[in-house]
């Protein structure tokens, strides 16, 4: 799949849904990504997990991935510690609007949704 992704400029949005993708899949997905990907505006990747191995390479894409304006990463594992690295890599990205994150990390019964906005943050 990085593979194809590297090569394929003109695929504009990824649904990998519950795909199994693990942080090393992940990983080489945002390593195909950066920097050389001018199409991909939506990615999906929610219930696979990539826990922060994915996180951390997500956030390394984020400022310099250009057409990326969705990414959604809902319930993926991702700890406090990842969470910090994204919002950062959101913070500095040149057009992502929107991230989905899951904040599954703080327990069962805090456990909430939250949409991430550049320059802003709306979680219940």
């Amino acid at each position: 799949l990085a593979t194809a992704l590297a090569a394929n400029h003109v695929l504009e949005a990824l649904d990998m849904w519950e795909c199994g993708i693990s942080g090393a899949g992940a990983e080489a997905i945002a390593v195909a990504l950066k920097g050389r990907h001018d199409g991909l505006r939506t990615l999906e990747l929610r219930g696979n997990a990539m826990g922060d191995r994915g996180a951390r390479a997500f956030a390394a894409l984020l400022p310099t991935n250009k057409p990326l304006s969705t990414l959604d990463l809902l319930n993926t594992g991702v700890s406090a510690e990842g969470r910090a690295l994204l919002r950062e890599g959101l913070r500095k990205a040149a057009s992502l609007p929107y991230m989905v994150l899951f904040e599954d990390a703080i327990g069962p019964h805090q456990q909430r949704t939250s949409w991430e906005e550049k320059g802003q943050k709306n979680a219940p």
